[in-house]
């Protein structure tokens, strides 16, 4: 059997990208364009600003999450078709003002609403969970008959012939799709930016990042031109992005979600093995999340893809008694500027006060976590990325000249082996070291999860790379990961100088707080990360529970 390659188109990439560019200029309609101004720091009142939408398309559009839409769509108050199109326009207002979307297939999206609609009213009933919900897709997500480009000139006009499992899952399930959203070249650097489509910028401020690889998605998210989308996660790739735009992700264990005949930047067959990158959802609430996570588990994934295990979704029994959560606070390498500080301070102070356990843990052998990721990351020292690069002549972008990743030594297969041992010696270290804070709890079980910030500071300035040990530590072991946002950044409690840096890259994050820059920061939002054990996403998402019945301010 021969080995999948994927197809590429053999002209210069300057070329490639304007005929990209032409088309999907071509599918926003005309009447759906507006004239805005671009230069205004904040664009997250366009929407409601620019005369687009009537007031019942803002109120489909603002006034629920996914979950809740849903409801109102099964009992007809709206219908898939106006949903969908109150979607479909506010998305382009999105790509307009954000440059966030890759693919756009509204007409089909707006055929598939009416269909749905009609089974409805011929059967009764709704075609599945997800009945006429709209669901945006990160470009590496293939949808049969368009491109998956993933930031790559010579991956341009080659229509994807297959469906990726979790789409044809989604569809049985009754959604909607609709559009496909921008990623960096190489999807491994935390900025959205390629050479094809441009920059993604966030929606916030328009000079904070959009951070990455599902940067596109989260813009789109947060902006409202969609509730829920699928990204994928292999180093914080889901979570990254969810905080940095204030809104909802959960990195799941692999074997959960379907990830089968997905595009990304290594050779076919190179991402089920090592660190395995995963489909994760982003949405407006955390239990869209866990609604989209149950759905696709009702339906047996592993019955349609390889890489799914045998995981229903098991509701676990009610706990009966207050949650022991451990605290991570130093990455071990990043001090936490003043906004993260208070965050976890803050919640964990609420969470003690409600009767709840806090233990003190560290972020237990992050160096050598951190060198294992990487080491897999860079096994093929950038070559075939370099290779699918070099057949239209396209340069590396500025994210991944800077990224320090690629270019970089080729290793072998021995070599490979060894990191694979490596990395199993962790997840055991990591298995005894959860089971030891039971000695420590009250319960004397050990606890029920981790609380952690996703990274040491706030959203970066666009462009300024820095790394963190509080994200690719969960994809290196394995275990889920939820993001949610818990606050703001407040100049009249966060107008700290830090203390002198800890080593170069301390001082890197350092300068993104020195006084006449951390006020661009000035309300953008804080948000935590709550880690279980691997593959117990049904567990989470009840500590999750637990936690926002405490805090209030989480949906």
């Amino acid at each position: 059997m021969k080995p999948v390659t994927f197809p590429v188109t053999r002209k210069p990439w300057q070329e490639l990208r304007d005929a990209k560019l032409a088309e999907r200029e071509s599918k926003i309609p005309d009447e759906w364009r507006i004239k805005f101004d671009p230069e205004p720091t904040n664009l997250m009142s366009l929407a409601q600003n620019c005369g687009l939408l009537t007031p019942r398309e803002l109120q489909i559009t603002e006034n629920y999450d996914a979950t809740s839409l849903l409801a109102e769509i099964a009992k007809s108050t709206y219908t898939s078709l106006e949903v969908t199109i109150a979607f479909c326009k506010r998305s382009a207002i999105a790509q307009q003002a954000l440059n966030c979307l890759t693919e756009i297939f509204y007409d089909e999206a707006i055929e598939r609403a009416k269909w749905l609609d009609e089974e409805l009213q011929k059967t009764g009933r709704t075609v599945g969970p997800l009945h006429g919900l709209p669901i945006c897709l990160k470009d590496s997500v293939n949808v049969a008959g368009y491109d998956s480009v993933v930031g790559i000139a010579a991956y341009a006009f080659q229509p994807e012939r297959e469906n990726s499992v979790i789409v044809d899952l989604m569809l049985k399930l009754g959604a909607v799709l609709y559009v496909k959203t921008n990623v960096p070249q190489s999807m491994m650097v935390p900025d959205t930016d390629n050479n094809v489509f441009g920059t993604t910028r966030n929606p916030i401020h328009k000079e904070i990042t959009a951070s990455g690889s599902s940067g596109g998605l989260a813009a789109l998210i947060k902006f409202r031109g969609s509730l829920l989308g699928i990204g994928t996660d292999v180093g914080g790739s889901i979570r990254v992005p969810a905080y940095s735009h204030g809104i909802y992700s959960i990195k799941p264990s692999s074997g959960r979600l379907p990830y089968h005949n997905m595009k990304g930047y290594l050779e076919p067959g190179a991402e089920t093995v090592g660190v395995l990158c995963v489909n994760a959802p982003m949405a407006v609430s955390y239990r869209d999340c866990e609604m989209l996570m149950r759905v696709i588990a009702e339906t047996e994934p592993w019955l349609y893809d390889p890489s799914c295990q045998y995981l229903p979704w098991i509701q676990p029994k009610p706990l009966g008694r207050p949650l022991s959560l451990g605290v991570i606070r130093f990455d071990g390498e990043v001090q936490t500027l003043p906004p993260v500080t208070r965050a976890l301070d803050e919640v964990c102070d609420k969470l003690k006060a409600a009767g709840n356990e806090i233990i003190e843990l560290v972020l237990y052998k992050f160096q050598d976590i951190s060198d294992n990721a990487v080491d897999f990351f860079t096994v093929d020292g950038g070559e075939f990325l370099k290779s699918q690069l070099d057949i239209t002549g396209e340069p590396w972008s500025t994210a991944v000249a800077n990224g320090g990743m690629y270019p970089c030594e080729k290793k072998g297969i021995s070599e490979f082996h060894a990191y694979s041992s490596v990395r199993a010696e962790l997840q055991r270290a990591w298995l005894k070291y959860w089971e030891a804070t039971a000695q420590r709890t009250k319960s004397g079980l050990p606890v029920d999860a981790l609380i952690l910030p996703i990274q040491s500071f706030p959203a970066r300035p666009d462009g300024f790379l820095i790394r963190s040990h509080f994200s690719r530590t969960w994809n290196l072991l394995d275990y889920p990961g939820i993001i949610f946002p818990v606050t703001t950044v407040d100049l009249r409690k966060d107008d700290i100088d830090m203390p002198p840096p800890l080593n170069d890259m301390d001082a890197k994050v350092q300068s993104t707080w020195a006084n006449g820059v951390r006020e661009r920061l000035q309300g953008f939002p804080i948000g935590l990360q709550l880690v279980g054990q691997r593959q117990m996403e049904p567990k989470l998402f009840q500590t999750m529970d637990k936690i926002a019945s405490v805090l209030g301010n989480v949906q």
